[in-house]
């Protein structure tokens, strides 16, 4: 647009402008000048050569022509891109020659800009011949302005220099237009086309913006593969995370408990009510610790308290709290109750299933309205509190029997995450026999370990009591063994024979199949049978007939 307004400003002018390039050529006329060219004689007209000083040739000794019944004063300028010849009416006042000066200096101004412009500006004529180029233009196509001025747009492309041109489609259908081009040297280039169109709306002239993207590109790409880079190290490192998760101490390896820990990372993303279902001791605490710590609340308050531990009012005032004087024995000063002191953070409440009736209506009220009255009190307060409840008895059933409201049931199992017995994920029990031993032999300062043997009956042992039994047997066992290596028969008394999957086979083929689960850990790790030999310290030949045949 400032090139086009330029021009009509020009057109104006009584002054005639005539711009050649270096070569000699015409490449600009304003209107003054177009008609006294009808004046010349024939030999000036057409492509107006200059001599060495940047006159017009043909009639270079004179600076005076006449055309019509005027004079006219020739004033020739030289420029880097090549000379402007002025056409002065002879009488021309002191005024019009001093806005001839300042037209000469903003065109000098012009040709600066131009030149020095960031990004690169390539001209063409409405029959897409280049008219200019700039240094941006040059470094951006690695091309000198002298390879293309004059030539058709069309010989680039042919050249193999830039694809695809867009000035001949600019000219064509009058229209802006952007896209892509690449060069010859593997730049990425982006373009946009500008048609400029006379009073008739005819394209005169074609601007080309250009900007080199390809840095930006390679660091868009480099940025790209960076990002799937670290999401593949986050895919892996939570894979590895969870084949060996320790929540509070305890491990989860087997596949069932894995499911149960990527189901509770997913939930602690959300800040939805959980419902935490399995026998007592499997460890529902421990999946409850896993969705507070991996949280949206990780920085408040883990507050927890078992339904089943306390008497009725005492569960009532330790979860609500209660105001002074609420009853014989209060403090004089009321106490908070623990779902207040959870406030930002999470309530676990264990064994929900045991909580009296009248206060599972109170608890539907903080669950719906988020609000709690202490005992005592009538003034109601918000907390904002994330519920996460947990059971060993079903609780379905309870409703169906009336022990239970269905109300504050299908409030608390919006996600609900059952978590497996023990005997249903044999593969978590040999790494907590790990994890437990060294964790008594640090508080008990010992240096325990357990025999092969004595891992093969812990192993076949159904453990009714879950997690929490086999704790509290490692721990017996750290204590009273007679040996830093604890035997099978430091097992007697410990468990109860009866408790042992007896199939119909020996004590010894116990041990193979324990050899046998090792063998195929080390398998799974190291993917030959040479690594896995070096790893447990056996002869390949070994680990091949445990392999076939379980036996040595």
């Amino acid at each position: 647009m400032a090139i086009q307004f330029l021009e009509a400003l020009l057109d104006e002018h009584p002054i005639g402008f005539v711009a050649c390039s270096a070569d000699g050529d015409v490449v600009y006329m304003n209107a003054t000048a177009r008609e006294l060219h009808q004046t010349f004689p024939e030999e000036v007209r057409g492509t107006w050569p200059t001599n060495g000083e940047g006159r017009p040739g043909a009639r270079a000794e004179s600076d005076l022509l006449k055309a019509g019944n005027k004079e006219y004063a020739i004033g020739h300028y030289r420029t880097g891109a090549g000379s402007l010849t002025m056409l002065v009416p002879v009488g021309t006042d002191a005024g019009v020659l001093e806005s001839i000066d300042r037209l000469q200096q903003a065109a000098l101004d012009f040709e600066e800009i131009f030149r020095h412009s960031f990004d690169g500006i390539f001209v063409a004529d409405g029959a897409g011949y280049t008219l200019m180029v700039n240094e941006g233009c040059e470094r951006n196509y690695d091309l000198r302005a002298s390879d293309m001025i004059g030539k058709h747009v069309s010989e680039f492309e042919k050249a193999g220099w830039i694809r695809p041109v867009v000035a001949a489609q600019v000219a064509r259908t009058g229209q802006r237009i952007s896209t892509t081009q690449y060069t010859h040297t593997g730049k990425t280039i982006l373009v946009t086309g500008i048609p400029l169109v006379d009073a008739a709306g005819k394209v005169r002239k074609v601007i080309i913006n250009s900007r080199d993207t390809t840095e930006l590109r390679q660091l868009q790409d480099a940025l790209a593969q960076t990002r799937e880079k670290l999401r593949r190290v986050d895919e892996e490192n939570e894979a590895l995370r969870l084949q060996n998760l320790r929540v509070d101490n305890v491990v989860l390896r087997s596949e069932p408990m894995r499911r149960v820990a990527e189901l509770a990372a997913r939930v602690a993303r959300v800040d939805a009510t959980v419902l935490i279902t399995g026998q007592s001791g499997v460890g529902k605490d421990v999946i409850a610790s896993l969705i507070h710590r991996r949280g949206l609340r990780s920085a408040g308050p883990f507050i927890k308290i078992n339904c089943g531990a306390l008497p009725h009012d005492l569960l009532e005032s330790e979860l609500f709290g209660y105001e002074p004087g609420a009853f014989t024995g209060a403090q004089r000063s009321g106490k908070s109750g623990l779902i207040e002191l959870a406030n930002r953070g999470t309530l676990f409440l264990d064994e929900i299933g045991d909580m009296p009736l009248d206060l599972q209506v109170k608890l539907l009220q903080v669950l719906q309205d988020r609000t709690i009255a202490k005992v005592g009190g009538t003034k109601t307060r918000s907390v904002d509190v994330r519920i996460i409840a947990a059971t060993n008895r079903d609780l379905k059933q309870m409703v169906e029997q009336r022990t239970f409201r269905d109300d504050l049931y299908y409030r608390l199992n919006v996600v609900p995450i059952p978590v497996p017995p023990l005997v249903d994920r044999k593969d978590d029990i040999a790494p907590l026999v790990l994890h437990f031993v060294q964790e008594f032999n640090e508080r008990y300062g010992f240096r325990r370990v357990v025999s092969e043997q004595a891992m093969a009956l812990l192993l076949d042992y159904r453990w009714p009591g879950n997690v929490r039994e086999l704790r509290n047997v490692i721990e017996r066992l750290v204590v009273t063994s007679e040996s830093d290596v604890i035997d099978p028969q430091f097992l007697d008394g410990v468990l109860p024979v009866d408790a042992i999957d007896v199939e119909p086979s020996s004590f010894r083929h116990r041990v193979e199949r324990f050899e046998r689960r090792l063998v195929e850990e080390a398998m799974r790790k190291a993917g030959n049978t040479r690594d896995a030999a070096r790893a447990l310290g056996l002869s390949q030949s070994s680990v091949v007939r445990k392999l076939r045949t379980g036996r040595t």
